[in-house]
């Protein structure tokens, strides 16, 4: 095999591709990009067994082939050299791949092709279009509260379904004491979507939002997978789906519904620079920020024996009947840092019950939130959903 190609062209395949492959350790295949050279296209492609990317790109193809190397050690190479023309060569008497750039030489060695494991390829059959960057928007308005506990099963995963009755699609993450729920306007996600909607383990969330191209995008399921591609066709990425039952969010959502509502309307950004002096002041053992409420002043406490106490007082709209209620600080703080609104309205069912955060400019998003216990020997427990 023999292609010469610009660094500038292979550098972001091969970023991606030793992404997902491993250093040291697992099988072969796993440590390997390969190099597929055909027809006047270089693919290039790597699987760590779950997760598989491959891009196409046009290259100068002297010799048709196939070979693997580490892909870790190959792209820290190449990401080094100066930009410019690339020459590789195989040389199949040695095993070795020749990587050129003007005088410099480097010599790689390569793996047995019986080590190649072809990819699935992208569906191409009723495929949707969208925007990588309104795509892992979504993913980031949930990812916070998706369970980080693989044990969890369903609630280490982001659900998405759509639903019938509202005719938007739901993307919905819980954790216990948290439930994030994005809802997305019809853009046609909503016909390839199985009925009982699909589940995607949150590290391969992470993978697919770091990977996922920032510009117009192709999407398709099949096969138990999410494929992903580049509306030029040039990168491919797949991730596998996974088989739990996910808790009914909707009902969880409705079983909260309160009699005796209080709600409170804030400005956020006042809201998330008093919750982050404060912060200063939490400690391990005193994580929480107390909401103390009048007619139209929130007062915020936080007091540990280490670090000493914390007031802070805003100006908000309350309404209702209670006085006191506690929420992590850090939680609260990921929470409000979701929203583009500039006023949020919180709704709250009790001092223990849940809370629902919402936003004027936020229409289709909105998070519940659990509050700490508030005992009298002042023990904090988290209540779960």
């Amino acid at each position: 095999m023999k292609f010469t190609i610009q660094k500038e062209d292979i550098l972001p395949g091969l970023h991606q591709a030793a992404q997902i492959t491993t250093v040291k350790t697992g099988a072969v295949f796993l440590r390997s990009v390969w190099f597929k050279a055909e027809s006047g296209q270089l693919q290039i492609m790597a699987t760590d067994s779950n997760i598989e990317f491959y891009g196409s790109y046009q290259a100068q193809i002297d010799n048709d082939g196939l070979v693997g190397v580490n892909g870790r050690h190959l792209y820290d190479l190449i990401r080094k050299l100066h930009p410019g023309e690339l020459l590789f060569q195989v040389e199949e008497e040695s095993k070795k791949l020749h990587v050129k750039q003007n005088k410099r030489k480097y010599v790689l060695p390569i793996n047995e092709n019986y080590w190649f494991q072809p990819l699935s390829t992208f569906p191409e059959e009723h495929s949707v279009f969208w925007h990588g960057e309104s795509f892992s928007d979504v993913i980031d308005s949930v990812f916070f509260s998706i369970s980080d506990d693989e044990v969890m099963r369903a609630i280490n995963c982001m659900f998405v379904k759509f639903s019938e009755k509202e005719q938007k699609i739901d993307f919905c993450g819980l954790n216990g004491h948290q439930l994030a729920l994005f809802q997305l306007e019809k853009n046609g996600l909503e016909n390839i979507i199985p009925e009982q909607g699909i589940l995607i383990m949150k590290k391969y969330l992470g993978d697919l939002r770091r990977m996922m191209p920032q510009k117009e995008i192709e999407i398709n399921i099949s096969n138990n997978k999410l494929y992903c591609r580049s509306f030029d066709k040039i990168e491919n990425i797949s991730i596998p789906l996974t088989q739990y039952d996910f808790p009914d969010h909707k009902e969880l959502l409705a079983k909260y519904i309160s009699d005796n509502p209080s709600s409170m309307n804030v400005d956020k950004k006042l809201l998330i620079d008093a919750l982050d002096r404060i912060s200063i002041f939490n400690t391990d053992n005193s994580i929480c920020t107390y909401f103390e409420f009048s007619e139209n002043l929130l007062q915020m406490d936080v007091h540990s024996d280490e670090k000493g106490e914390a007031n802070e007082y805003i100006d908000v709209e309350f309404k209702g009947d209670l006085k006191k209620i506690a929420f992590p600080t850090k939680d609260i703080m990921e929470i409000l840092s979701h929203f583009k609104s500039e006023k949020l309205h919180f709704h709250f069912t009790n001092s223990e019950g849940p809370c629902f955060v919402t936003g004027n400019e936020d229409q289709n998003y909105s998070v519940l939130i659990m509050p700490m216990k508030i005992t009298e020997d002042v023990v904090y427990t988290e209540k779960d959903i």
